[in-house]
Order: structure tokens, then sequence, then C-alpha cells
């Protein structure tokens, strides 16, 4: 064991073992001045973050949750965790150009690791965090008692089952190019006690299958600038949004990252997508986050289609379209 987790574990930051235990594993590989980073975040991070009126504690629980979800819907080791971790981060600081969605797919989406990143980041990344906020907020100001939601582009599963937890009355869909993510996603979902109403499919956000005017509230975080076709994926987002739904939206400002195939300049350009596909846009921000690894701006979005009449719900089995309904007949989750 390194001599930086030896020390934390002599202070109160011992109660969070997940976190020390993938700290310790992460340590184990990593290069020097990523210990360095580590141990100045763990170390200093959290006085820093009181002085400035944080609650510092609360964010160390919920971080240790989330890597102790990480554990349970992997069904890994924490070194294996790290190993997987660290693939990426050399993959990401490797790649100095933009990747074709076609290369993106097959050393990204298609690997075992992409569920973990995208499910690690919640745990320590502050647009992660933010993110997460973002769509509990918006969606407990939601009246309705009974609703469907979808994650388009859910990755680890994460939002959706945080969302299905709160909401108990909710079913959701969550959609992923990722096969990974969907096998994942339905260990995580097993794991949360939501998996009787919610369905993971493989599909992309450029050809959705749904039914037009299906669904009460879709999530697309972090994902349309991952696809080619932005124009076209709003199209595709306000064709299944039902009258008076919402969607809640955020992307990254300026994005440097590999993967990401187009990028914002400003939340104008996001106004511009959004408005161009029919909906009404209910609220935008930037925020500013620094961290490792991450993009330092990102928008956030709520917007709406029509007037705000709420749609009379359908039966689940007819929200998706004949490709895949036969699939979800038979139950909520596939095997």
């Amino acid at each position: 064991m390194v001599w930086e987790v030896k020390l934390f574990k002599r202070t109160k930051l011992s109660a969070f073992k997940n976190c020390l235990d993938l700290i310790d594993a992460y340590s184990q590989c990593a290069p020097w001045w990523e210990r360095v980073l580590l141990a100045t975040f763990a170390g200093l991070g959290p006085p820093l973050g009181r002085w400035f009126g944080g609650n510092t504690k609360t964010l160390w629980q919920q971080s240790d949750a989330i890597v102790g979800d990480v554990l349970a819907a992997s069904e890994l080791p924490p070194d294996e965790i790290a190993k997987a971790l660290r693939h990426y981060v050399r993959l990401k600081r490797n790649e100095d150009h933009k990747l074709s969605f076609e290369k993106a797919r097959e050393t990204i989406y298609d690997q075992s690791f992409y569920p973990l990143v995208t499910h690690f980041t919640l745990a320590f990344q502050p647009s992660a965090f933010a993110r997460m906020r973002f769509v509990r907020r918006v969606v407990q100001s939601v009246v309705a008692s009974h609703a469907v939601i979808a994650d388009l582009g859910c990755g680890s599963g994460a939002m959706l089952c945080e969302v299905l937890s709160d909401q108990p009355d909710w079913v959701g869909y969550g959609l992923d190019i990722s096969e990974a993510a969907v096998e994942y996603s339905r260990r995580l979902a097993r794991h949360k006690g939501v998996e009787a109403r919610a369905n993971f499919q493989t599909g992309c956000l450029m050809d959705l299958p749904f039914a037009s005017n299906s669904l009460d509230v879709v999530i697309a975080s972090e994902v349309v600038e991952h696809l080619p076709q932005p124009e076209r994926v709003f199209r595709e987002l306000s064709r299944v949004l039902g009258p008076g739904g919402l969607l809640l939206i955020t992307m990254p400002v300026q994005s440097h990252t590999p993967a990401h195939m187009h990028s914002l300049n400003s939340a104008q350009d996001l106004r511009g997508l959004i408005e161009s596909a029919g909906l009404t846009i209910s609220s935008i921000e930037i925020k500013w986050h620094v961290s490792y690894g991450d993009d330092r701006r990102h928008v956030f979005a709520v917007a709406q289609n029509g007037c705000g009449k709420k749609p009379t719900l359908q039966p689940l089995d007819t929200l998706l379209l004949p490709q895949i309904s036969s699939a979800a007949s038979s139950g909520m989750v596939s095997s």
C-alpha cells in the first residue's frame, strides 16, 4: 500500500472505505504525477471545500456510495477497475485529434471499460456531480406521479437508476450504442432494486426506437457531442417527446475530448439546435467546473414540447417501435 493511502486511513477519510480502496488500487499502477494529483485532491480538497463553505462530508459520502455501486455493478475487484480506468486515461491522453464516429465506437464505446468510466466520473468529477444534481432537481419538480422517462446515451445507467429510485411510480428506458454499457446498466438496475421498471436497449440517438410523442421526460446528457449529425439528433428528440414533455440536456462547451465529434462555442449554439427542432427553451445556462481530465464549461438546458399539456400515458409495450417491442413485451428488463 502506498504511503498516501496509509496516511488517509489515519484521518477522517478512513470512513470512506470504497473510495480509499479504489484510490489505493489506482495509485499502485499510476505514475508519480497522477499520485500527486490524487493525494492533493484527497488531502487538500476537503479542508479547502469547507473553507469555501462546501459540505465536503456529504460529497465524500456520495462518492463512496457511487464507488460501491461501481464495485457491485462491474463485479470486479478494485485493482481491475483501476486498470480499466488507467487504460482510458492513457487512450484519452494519447489521442491528440478528433476520432471518427466509427473509430470512437471501436476504441471506446465497444470496450468493457466504457461504462466503468461513465459511472466513475459521477463519483469524482465536479461537472458530473452537477449533471446528476441538475437531473434530480428538474425531475423532482415534475408533478406527474406516473411518467415515462428515457435516458438516451445512458452509459452506465446510473442517472436513470437514480431517477427511478427517487420516483417509485415512474418507468424508464435506457438507450446506448454500447452493448457493454447496456449489460452494465442492467446489473446496476438489479443492484439498485429498480430492474422491474427499467428497460435497457442498444440503439442510436440518430434513429430512436420509440414511437412518436411517447415519452414524458428525456435525458440527453453529454451525448449529442459524440454523434455526427446533431440536427438529426434533435429532430428525433423532438419527435419522441410527448406534448408538454421535458428534455434535459447537457453538453460541453469548447471541448477537446477526442471522442467528441463537434463542440459548442456558446449556449447560443445549443439554443439554435433546440429551437430548430421545434422545442421551447425553459432554461439554459453555462456552468464552470475545474478538475483534472474534464472540460471546463458545460451548458445545462431544459426544453419543452408544446403548450405544457401532459399526454395520456400509453401501455409500456406500445412505446417502443416494432424492432425491439417484442423484447420489451416479455418483461421490463432482458436477462
